[in-house]
């Protein structure tokens, strides 16, 4: 792990509440692929709800927002297989659907990432930039703290209406 990947991780097991993992987690992936905005998802049956967000300009990306997953051949295949997956709108032919979110947007590159927990795919991790593609390295990046996240999901105590 490269420094800004261990201080990432270490921000994440600090945290105490999944309010704050959230927080902490968006503002952690963004810097440590030097991205724009990150937004996580949380996914509930066959929707993916975002509930946390973060935009180094300020920007929002509709918090609390849903998406059908299987209306994303792609976001859903990355949720399947627990691996992240690359998208720009700088290559040849991307996902049209996918493109469309980018476009409106006003982003050309996603990088998403699988946030895992015990029981399957607890949600998605959505990292944008502007001119560049996400590459090998950037997804090499966001595996420890993907990997913190679950780890540090799995011992937070449950909320009080879920117990």
């Amino acid at each position: 792990m490269d420094e800004r990947q261990r201080r990432a991780v270490e921000a994440l097991q600090n945290e105490t509440t999944l309010p704050g993992m959230l927080h902490t987690t968006t503002r952690q992936l963004v810097e440590v692929v030097d991205g724009l905005a990150c937004a996580i998802s949380r996914v509930v049956g066959d929707v993916l709800i975002q509930v946390a967000e973060y935009a180094r300009d300020g920007r929002t990306l509709v918090l609390g927002h849903g998406y059908l997953i299987s209306d994303f051949p792609l976001t859903d295949e990355a949720l399947r297989r627990g691996r992240p997956h690359c998208l720009s709108l700088l290559d040849p032919d991307p996902d049209p659907r996918e493109a469309t979110l980018l476009s409106e947007l006003g982003l050309d590159s996603l990088l998403m990432i699988p946030l895992p927990s015990p029981a399957g795919p607890w949600g998605l991790a959505e990292i944008y930039v502007n001119g560049r593609r996400f590459d090998a390295d950037d997804v090499a990046r966001v595996g420890p703290i993907a990997a913190a996240f679950g780890e540090r999901l799995a011992v937070l105590p449950a909320p009080a209406s879920a117990r």
